[in-house]
């Protein structure tokens, strides 16, 4: 009889480990198939700024925008964090592949790798598989993770992809010397990933003071009582910056609070409803364990990053799938029609995944017409590589050339951003003003200490001579130009009447100067 129990045990068991292997793996064919391409091209404008500075690691053989230590992290004039450059120009030199395409995968990689940062966090507030699985499902498939891991790389999605894995390691129970050395590490990189690392220092600081209180004999009363701490701080967050309009950067504060929820709602999905009651649970929950205190506590001190349209919705974005995921979980434990409620559920799912893959492969409004890289600048792209010399400077009208830019690998080389200036050699070191930044200022955390004085930069010069120039002796630096038809700029006209083009097409249009003529 006992051996036939413990049979059944082991059998059961043996099921279940079939069954979870079965769920992520479909969880993985589901996170793979909502990355599969509906577009020609890589996507957005950021992501081919970070292909041109890859571009130029694997031109030039390392960063040329370094020119101090901070450089590395992006906190100096004219610089850039530097990690996902490296890693993209890594992995273009070892694949010998187009970069378009090197983008394409690391992004997948990207995406496929967030199921298991979310995986393992969960872990740390539930045994259960089913709440870590849908913290997975729900954090790899909400639309702020899949934007920057289709086709179109950020800094900011590595650094959100990551998060998790960092909190994972904060809160586990191994062994303090190697949290400390993994931390330091992953702490490190995230920093020459993106700006954002700055959080992860309040994100200690509360978890070592949460571990610091659990010692005195006040640790159960404020767990019990944290409700009335925490509400009337989130209340306070939201009113006093809508009031003073101290996070509120133009416009009407009306409008700029409406766009800011519906910006929350767009990356966080239809389930964000969900997340209130996954709040209101873990508040008035008696018995809270220290991770849910800290989940609590840092929501708390975020909320006002609603304001942020930038940034706001992806530092929420991990506490806000862990609230959901909460409420979802707790609702599939407590209902009693198991097959009406799991079709519901099903339904929700469903609904959540409809409302990522749609805009994950579409655009509404303004933006359906220009949100990736057209054939015809992709084609431009790959003729200026074949037939334009290396080294060859051009000015340009910006907007899609910067696209072109990239994907002819500085052929020519036109006016970028920031970093790129320095590393195509537009700037010299010598010739960079800035200024330092306070750390009580905003713009310390989120531009860096160090930035481009005012007034000197060189995408203001380039844009001077866009709307300004009235003769070719004031464009005598350059060899080319380059005009996106869709974007005119006046000195398009001084380019006409005196030259040529070399190349046509129905968006790109591209003039050679021969100054010695």
């Amino acid at each position: 009889m006992e051996q036939k129990t413990s049979s059944s045990i082991k059998t059961s068991l043996l099921i279940g480990k079939k069954a979870k292997v079965c769920l992520l793996s479909l969880l993985i064919l589901l996170n793979l198939a909502l990355r599969i391409p509906s577009i020609p091209h890589e996507k957005g404008y950021d992501s081919f700024f970070i292909h041109s500075l890859a571009n130029s690691i694997s031109i030039f053989g390392d960063a040329q925008w370094w020119i101090n230590w901070l450089s590395v992290f992006g906190f100096y004039a004219y610089s850039y964090a530097s990690a996902v450059p490296f890693v993209l120009s890594g992995m273009h030199q070892l694949l010998s592949i187009e970069m378009e395409v090197i983008i394409l995968i690391y992004c997948v990689v990207t995406g496929v790798f967030s199921i298991f940062t979310a995986y393992v966090l969960a872990g740390r507030f539930s045994s259960k598989f089913t709440f870590k699985y849908l913290a997975a499902l729900f954090f790899s498939t909400s639309p702020g993770v899949m934007l920057f891991s289709t086709w179109e790389v950020s800094t900011r999605g590595l650094f959100i992809v990551l998060l998790p894995l960092f909190i994972y390691l904060l809160i586990s129970e191994i062994h303090l010397f190697k949290k400390i050395i993994l931390l330091f590490l992953l702490l490190v990189f995230q920093f020459s990933i993106h700006h954002l690392a700055f959080i992860i220092i309040p994100i200690m600081v509360v978890y070592t003071c949460l571990l610091l209180l659990r010692r005195t004999k006040y640790f159960d009363t404020i767990q019990l009582n944290l409700y009335l701490i925490i509400l009337p701080i989130i209340v306070i967050s939201i009113i006093l910056p809508f009031i003073n309009r101290s996070l509120v950067e133009s416009g009407s504060r009306y409008s700029w609070l409406i766009t800011s929820l519906i910006s929350l709602v767009r990356q966080s999905g239809p389930l964000f409803v969900l997340s209130i009651g996954g709040f209101i649970y873990g508040l008035f929950k008696k018995d809270k364990s220290i991770n849910e205190l800290l989940l609590l506590i840092l929501f708390t001190l975020f909320i006002p990053a609603i304001y942020l349209h930038a940034y706001g919705a992806y530092l929420l974005l991990l506490l806000i799938v862990l609230f959901i995921s909460i409420s979802f979980f707790n609702v599939t434990e407590i209902s009693i029609n198991k097959r009406f409620s799991s079709v519901i559920f099903i339904m929700m799912i469903l609904l959540s995944v409809t409302f990522t893959g749609f805009y994950n492969h579409n655009r509404t409004g303004e933006s359906d017409a220009y949100w990736y890289m057209t054939q015809d600048t992709y084609v431009t792209g790959i003729w200026g590589k074949s037939y334009i010399p290396d080294n060859s400077y051009g000015l340009d009208t910006a907007f899609e050339t910067g696209r072109l830019f990239a994907v002819s690998e500085g052929h020519p080389i036109t006016p970028t951003i920031s970093a790129g200036n320095l590393a195509y050699g537009f700037i010299k070191e010598d010739e960079i003003e800035y200024v330092q930044n306070s750390f009580l200022q905003k713009d310390f955390y989120f531009e860096g200490p160090y930035v481009v004085k005012g007034g000197t930069t060189v995408s203001g010069r380039m844009e001077w001579l866009r709307q300004a120039a009235t003769n070719m002796e004031q464009l005598s630096e350059y060899k080319y130009f380059v005009q996106d038809k869709y974007y005119i700029k006046p000195v398009t006209k001084v380019v006409e009447q005196n030259y040529g083009k070399v190349y046509d097409s129905s968006r790109m249009a591209i003039w050679y100067f021969d100054h010695d003529k």
